[in-house]
């Protein structure tokens, strides 16, 4: 057993790859917090586009983007958007983040999907839209302190 641990302690050490990856889900909501206020104007629209993980540019556009949040927008009626709670899966670079609001037609419930890690900082990979909850597939745990956007 202290071989073991030695040997793991020196593998730490050295940087070697452990296959844990550490997600700062505060980080997280910060971003996403930035991400939504932005989708206000054409400029941060834009700006939210840039934000996106290279992998979602290269399947949507910035013109799609921009069609996305007006479809958003007008779903959402300017209600508050609440981040709820954030879901890992596994030891892979993704944190879902899952949010609601409550616009006078209803509910509206939001996945946003976050690649990075704590030491890579995080990218929108997709975002999705529903009037039903999502089922969270992995470990998820809910938000200590509300964490609220207004009039998205």
């Amino acid at each position: 057993m202290k071989i073991f641990a030695l040997t793991l302690l020196l593998m730490l050490a050295q940087g070697c790859d452990t296959g844990i990856v550490v997600h700062d889900q505060t980080r997280a909501a910060e971003l996403l917090v930035d991400f939504l206020s932005s989708l206000k104007s054409a400029e941060g629209i834009q700006l939210a586009y840039a934000w996106t993980d290279d992998r979602y540019k290269q399947g949507t556009t910035d013109a799609e983007f921009a069609r996305i949040v007006a479809r958003i927008r007008n779903l959402n009626q300017g209600a508050e958007i609440r981040l709820t709670g954030y879901e890992t899966i596994g030891p892979m670079e993704i944190l879902n983040v899952y949010a609601s609001s409550s616009p006078a037609e209803g509910k509206l419930y939001y996945r946003f999907v976050l690649s990075g890690s704590k030491s890579s900082d995080y990218y929108l990979l997709n975002l999705d839209v529903k009037d039903a909850k999502f089922n969270p597939e992995g470990i998820y745990r809910e938000f200590a302190d509300a964490i609220s956007v207004d009039g998205i």
